[in-house]
Order: C-alpha cells, then sequence, then structure tokens
C-alpha cells in the first residue's frame, strides 16, 4: 500500500499530487518549493503516527478462541475520511507545528493506494504469565499484511496493560495504520530530515539547545538537531547497515566518522590522521549526517535530504546516487531534493539500467560500467520522480514525470536539458 499526498495553494506551490514510494526524488528551480513540500512530507507523518484510526469498516469474528480482525476496502476508506477531516480541521494548526509561522495552504488530503489489492488480519489472543511471583494478565497481538491474497509479512506484540478486548482491538487497529504510515514491517522505525544547512548545523546544535542562538527553526530542522545531540553508535549494527556503511566510507568519505563524547571526528583511510569534523573539509561535513543516520541507535526508516549533492565533486555525486539506490534496496524510504543535472542524470541512468536488468540481466555490461547488481532498484522498488517548475505568476507546479521506455530514455528533466542547450548555444555563438 503506497500513501499519496495531495496539496493545493501551500504557499508557492499551486498544486502538488506526491506519491511517496520506496524513492522520491524532487528537481526544480532555486525557490521553488522543493524544501516546503518535503518538509510538509515530513511533518504530516510525525502529526499523524500516533493518529486514533477509527474501528468502523472492519469485520470482526472469533475462532478458536481468537478475535479475528478483518481489515479491508470499507475500512481503508473510513480511515481516509476520518484522517482527511482531521486534516483539514486543523491544517492550520498543523501548518504553525511545523514551521513555525502560519503558512497558507488550501488542502492537504491523504490518499491511500492500492487499496484493492491489500488487506490485513489481525488475531488477539489472551495470556497469563508468573513473572517473580506475579501474575500477568493481557492479550498477544499477531497482524498479518496480505497482498494479492498472499502473505507478505506478520507483526507480534503482546500488551500486558491491556486489560479489556476492546483496549486490544484499538492498538491492533493502530498497528496495522503504522505499517500502512511507515510502508515497510520496521513499526519503530523513525524518520530523519537531513536540510541543506546541515553543515554549519553541525557545528552550532549544541548552542541552540542551551539557548545561545535566538530565532526559531523548523520541526524537521530541530528534528535534525535533537538527533545530532542525542546520537550514539550502535554497537549491533545489522549485516545490511554495515554494508551500507562500508560503501559510504569507501566510495565517499574514504574514510570513517568517529564520535567520542560529544564531538565528532574523521579518520582517513589509513587511519594516520584524526580530524575534528569542525575544521574538516565540507565534503566531510555534507556527508557525516548520512554515516550518522546508518550506524545510531535510532533506527531511521525515512530518510529525507535537501540538496544531496551539496559540496559533492559531479564523480562523487555519481557514487551518491549509488549509495541512494543501495539505502533503498535495504528497506529506507529516500525523499531527496536536488539541483544538479549530474546527480539527476546519474540517478536516471541507474533507473534505465534497472529496467534493462528486470528484464534481462547483463552482467557484462554492469561490469563495463564499473557497477554491480547492488546499484539496480529491487524489482518490487517503486519511484516517484517530480519537476517544480516556478511560472511568471510567482505560483510553482509540480509534474511528475514519467518513465520512458521506448525509446529507452527514462525521465525526460526538461529543466536540466533547457539549460545544457543554453550552454551550447552560447558556446556555439563564442567559437563560431
Amino acid at each position: 500500500m503506497v500513501l499519496r499526498l495531495k496539496i493545493k495553494n501551500f504557499g508557492k506551490v499551486k498544486s502538488a499530487d506526491i506519491l511517496l514510494n520506496d524513492m522520491v526524488v524532487f528537481v526544480g528551480n532555486n525557490n521553488s518549493g522543493k524544501t516546503m513540500v518535503m518538509q510538509l512530507i515530513y511533518g504530516i507523518r510525525k502529526e499523524l503516527h500516533d493518529f486514533p484510526v477509527t474501528i468502523s469498516g472492519i469485520r470482526q469474528s472469533e475462532l478458536n478462541g481468537e478475535y479475528l480482525i478483518f481489515c479491508a476496502r470499507d475500512w481503508f476508506r473510513e480511515v481516509e475520511l476520518q484522517i482527511n477531516d482531521y486534516l483539514a480541521e486543523n491544517k492550520s494548526r498543523i501548518m504553525e507545528s511545523i514551521f513555525g509561522v502560519p503558512i497558507s495552504v488550501d488542502e492537504i488530503k491523504l490518499v491511500l493506494e492500492d487499496t484493492e489489492s491489500v488487506h490485513f488480519v489481525g488475531s488477539i489472543s489472551e495470556y497469563r504469565d508468573t513473572e517473580a511471583g506475579e501474575r500477568q494478565n493481557g492479550f498477544s497481538i499477531d497482524v498479518l499484511q496480505y497482498e494479492k491474497g498472499e502473505k507478505k509479512e506478520s507483526f507480534e506484540g503482546r500488551f500486558s496493560e491491556k486489560d479489556h478486548l476492546e483496549d486490544a482491538v484499538n492498538e491492533t487497529l493502530n498497528t496495522i495504520w503504522r505499517i500502512m504510515l511507515s510502508g515497510k514491517s520496521a513499526l519503530d522505525a523513525g524518520q530523519l530530515f537531513l536540510p541543506a544547512a546541515r553543515s554549519g548545523l553541525q557545528l552550532l546544535y549544541k548552542h541552540y539547545f542551551v539557548g545561545e542562538t535566538a530565532g526559531n527553526l523548523v520541526m524537521p530542522v530541530k528534528d535534525f538537531l535533537r538527533f545530532l545531540q542525542l546520537y550514539s553508535a550502535d554497537k549491533q549494527l545489522s549485516e545490511v547497515r554495515k554494508a551500507l556503511l562500508e560503501f559510504g566510507e569507501e566510495h565517499l568519505l574514504e574514510g570513517s566518522i568517529v564520535q567520542k563524547g560529544d564531538e565528532t571526528f574523521y579518520v582517513d583511510k589509513h587511519g594516520e590522521r584524526t580530524v575534528s569534523l569542525y575544521i574538516a573539509s565540507s565534503m566531510i561535513h555534507e556527508l557525516t549526517p548520512f554515516i550518522k543516520a546508518l550506524s545510531g541507535t535510532q533506527r531511521i526508516g525515512w530518510l529525507y535530504c535537501d540538496e544531496v549533492e551539496n559540496s559533492l565533486h559531479p564523480l562523487m555525486q555519481r557514487e551518491m546516487a549509488r549509495w541512494l539506490i543501495r539505502m533503498v534496496n535495504a528497506g529506507m524510504h529516500v525523499i531527496v531534493s536536488s539541483h544538479s543535472d549530474t546527480m539527476a542524470s546519474r540517478l536516471n541512468n541507474l533507473f534505465m539500467l534497472t529496467q534493462l536488468n528486470r528484464k534481462k540481466a547483463d552482467y557484462k555490461r554492469l561490469t563495463e560500467l564499473e557497477l554491480m547488481e547492488a546499484d539496480m532498484l529491487r524489482s518490487d522498488v517503486e519511484v516517484s520522480v517530480y519537476e517544480f517548475r516556478s511560472g511568471e505568476n510567482g505560483k510553482t507546479t509540480v509534474e511528475k514525470l514519467e518513465f520512458i521506455d521506448y525509446p529507452l530514455m527514462g525521465y525526460d528533466f526538461r529543466l536540466f536539458s533547457k539549460n545544457l542547450d543554453k550552454l551550447y548555444d552560447e558556446a556555439d555563438r563564442i567559437t563560431r
């Protein structure tokens, strides 16, 4: 199941219809609204994380001592109506809680996609345990997710504090909602917004929290600073996270990031030089938050990165594109914005190669391009690409770009094509 966020007259954005797929790419002019839309998505997901979804529309039954809940199209429709009523009634408060100031918006709407092919079955059973001489009563909850009739995921939990079946039913429904909102099985996976000004913020975050910095910040940036403040390295990283870190350290950092107390250091790949972050290069500054997002005790399931190419040489942008693909393949949702034709073109090339490899694996071609199968998107991964275009009236239109597979062109970034055409024409006139 995929969530779709629709907005109308949000700041300078006339309208947008954003499909929150596994990977979302925003490209566009400066000051066209990309950052604000990313921050809005972040804020709406945070606002709705603990939303008490309705019981209306579910089917209930009992079987062999288990209480069963069936959630499908009717319940999805009720949840969508309930949430959109809530967003309509509270949009002014939500905008101010995200941005710190009133932001105009005519409509915020959440749409549940692919509800015809997905359903959930929650089973609730009582349990009694005796631990340390105390008897505990509660409910075990098991949630199964089905897609096109096939079981896809299973989620289990115990709730000893739930004394009544009604509480257990509500907890089961809230668990299902968090699965739908997360898009993945990791219900505890948080989200992290990496702002375009991440270099300076890393150096000043400690001063902000002791009140030495005046002024307000938007919610996603405050949460970023709080993430930096509370960061600690996870000593028991999964093999998937280790592989992601190793790729970033080898192909981009050419070294590693080490946290000692509340200080961050860069260590080169030979281990001969340890540099405090505040005197490290701008590239190290830009990459450090990615390393912390992958290595920290707080698990990040949704990663937002504004101006992902910041301080990266075009050759490094090529490697960053590979890293992003690998993050998505590892189960993370990744939303990025970019002003770089190099980054957009590299991502587009990887998307086209993925399309070709899904039809017929061509390892020779990958070897020639110095790529690996891990640089291709998994077959179940979906991508959405949007171009933000500033109009003469000051309003931005947001267009979803379609993938062109015949003739194979991938995504047609008209904004970048127009600029390259101008540069070519300029060079032609100079040398004519």
